[in-house]
C-alpha cells in the first residue's frame, strides 16, 4: 500500500504537527497518519523552509533523565461550506478542533526510543453528527548491531473515514475504523550496500454505520495486511543512493458479505531508483516500478500498473522551498464487491520564509481514483494557502484556507458522495514546550 514502508529512515527531530484533519478530497492511506520522529516510521528526507530547525522558535521541550518530552495543544477555529459534500448546495457549519499530543524522544549518542500520543477531535456546531475523535499511539526504537541497525515499531490509531474522502461511502456520520500495526527492519550495511530486509503487519477493523438512514455494515472491510520486503541501497557518493525495492503484499478479508467473494490478494512490487540528498539546491527521490495483484477468487481479474513514488525539492534561495511529490499505487476499496483502484495524486508546494517569524505556504493538488473491474472513477482538485506567525518559542499562530472540487464518473457500482465543491477556512493557535 505505502511504498516507503520499507524505505527506512529516521527524522531529525523536533515537534511533529498536527495531522491535517481539516483537509479535502484523499483516499485512506494509512502512511498519512503515522507519526514522524518514531524510530521505525520515517518521512521523505530533505529540509524545507517549513520543517528545518528553528532554534529562536521552536519549543525547547521538557527534559527527563536521558529523554526529551514535546507536549503540544492546538485549538482551531473555522468554517466548512460543505460538510457533507453535497453536489444539491453545501450545509456548512463551524468546526472547532483540538489536538493536544505529546512526543517522546530518547537523546542517546548511539541507539533510539521514541513514542507518540496524540488525539486530534474535530466538531462541527451546525453539524453535530458529522465530529469525531481520532487518536493515535505509537513506540519504535532502533537499535545498533555494529554497523547494522534493527529498528521496530508498534501503532494503534483510532481513526474515521468522512464521506468527503474520494473512496468513501456517502455515509450518515464518518465511518469509525481501528488499526493495529506492527512493524520491523534490520538493515544489514556492507561497504557501500546496504540491505534492508522488512516486514509489516496491519490490523484493520471497522464499526458499522448508517447510508440514507438505513443500517449498513462493515465487518465486510475488515482485513489483515501482510507486507514483505527487501530495500537494496548502492552508496554512489554521500548521500546520494542507488535502491532497488521489492515486496510481496497479502491481503485478507475475514468478514466478506454472504454472496460476495472476498478480494483476498497477492501483491508484488519492484522498484528502481535514485535518492539525492547531497545537492543544496536540488534534493529527490524517485522510485519508478510495476505491482502486480491477483485475486484469489475467480470473479476479480489479475490486475498490473505501473506504480510511482517521487518526492522533488527545489531550493532556489534560503527562503523559499518548492516541493513537488507524485505517487501512484494500488489500494484496497471501501465499495463492497470491488477489488481496489489504482491511486494517483500529485502535489506542488512552496513554502517562503517572508520573515524570520512569518512563513507563507501555498499548494495545489490533483488526485485520481480508477476503480477496477470496471467500477468507475473519482477524481480531486484541491488547492490552499496559509500564513504562519512564529510568535515565540512556545506559540505559533496559522491562517488556512483549502478549496476542494470532486468529480465522480457515473457507475451503477460507484457509491461515493458524488460531485461537490467544498472551501475550509481555518485560524489555529499552537502551544508547546
Amino acid at each position: 500500500m505505502a511504498v516507503r514502508w520499507w524505505v527506512w529512515c529516521l527524522a531529525a527531530g523536533g515537534v511533529i504537527g498536527c495531522v491535517a484533519v481539516y483537509s479535502g478530497v484523499r483516499a485512506e492511506l494509512l502512511p498519512m497518519y503515522f507519526p514522524a520522529g518514531i524510530p521505525g516510521y520515517g518521512t521523505a528526507p530533505g529540509v524545507t523552509v517549513a520543517s528545518r530547525a528553528r532554534p529562536d522558535f521552536d519549543p525547547p521541550g521538557v527534559r527527563a533523565d536521558s529523554f526529551l518530552l514535546y507536549p503540544q495543544l492546538e485549538e482551531g477555529l473555522g468554517y466548512d461550506d460543505n460538510v457533507f459534500g453535497s453536489s444539491s448546495g453545501g450545509r456548512g457549519s463551524w468546526l472547532v478542533g483540538t489536538h493536544p499530543s505529546l512526543l517522546v524522544r530518547s537523546d542517546w549518542s548511539r541507539n533510539s526510543l521514541g513514542g507518540y500520543l496524540g488525539i486530534d477531535d474535530l466538531r462541527y456546531p451546525d453539524q453535530p453528527r458529522q465530529g469525531y475523535t481520532n487518536w493515535t499511539a505509537s513506540l519504535g526504537g532502533a537499535l545498533s548491531v555494529g554497523r547494522d541497525q534493527l529498528t521496530v515499531a508498534v501503532t494503534h490509531l483510532g481513526l474515521h473515514q468522512a464521506r468527503t474522502e474520494i473512496d468513501a461511502l456517502p455515509s450518515d456520520a464518518p465511518v469509525a475504523y481501528r488499526v493495529d500495526d506492527l512493524r520491523a527492519g534490520y538493515t544489514i550495511a556492507l561497504d557501500r550496500f546496504s540491505v534492508t530486509p522488512g516486514m509489516a503487519f496491519s490490523a484493520y477493523r471497522y464499526d458499522a454505520t448508517t447510508i440514507h438512514g438505513l443500517p449498513a455494515s462493515q465487518a465486510y472491510r475488515d482485513r489483515n495486511v501482510v507486507q514483505g520486503g527487501i530495500t537494496t541501497r548502492y552508496e554512489l557518493s554521500t548521500q546520494r543512493n542507488l535502491l532497488l525495492v521489492t515486496n510481496v503484499l497479502g491481503t485478507h478479508y475475514l468478514a466478506p458479505q454472504p454472496g460476495v467473494a472476498a478480494p483476498d490478494s497477492t501483491g508484488y512490487q519492484v522498484l528502481v531508483g535514485l535518492d539525492d540528498d547531497a545537492d543544496a539546491v536540488w534534493r529527490y527521490r524517485v522510485l519508478l516500478g510495476w505491482e502486480v495483484r491477483t485475486f484469489r477468487a475467480s470473479q476479480y481479474r489479475t490486475h498490473q500498473a505501473p506504480i510511482v513514488e517521487v518526492a522533488l525539492i527545489w531550493s532556489p534561495s534560503g527562503m523559499t522551498t518548492v516541493t513537488a511529490t507524485l505517487a501512484r499505487s494500488i489500494e484496497d476499496a471501501a465499495q463492497e464487491g470491488n477489488a481496489g483502484y489504482t491511486y494517483t495524486r500529485a502535489r506542488l508546494t512552496v513554502d517562503h520564509e517572508y520573515r524570520r517569524n512569518v512563513l507563507l505556504n501555498g499548494f495545489v493538488a490533483v488526485q485520481h481514483a480508477d476503480f477496477l473491474q470496471g467500477g468507475g472513477q473519482s477524481s480531486g482538485f484541491s488547492l490552499g494557502g496559509g500564513v504562519t506567525w512564529l510568535v515565540n518559542r512556545n506559540v505559533r499562530l496559522s491562517a488556512t484556507y483549502d478549496f476542494t472540487d470532486q468529480r465522480q464518473s457515473s457507475s451503477p457500482t460507484l457509491q461515493t458522495t458524488g460531485n461537490y465543491t467544498r472551501s475550509i477556512g481555518l485560524l489555529t493557535v499552537r502551544v508547546g514546550m
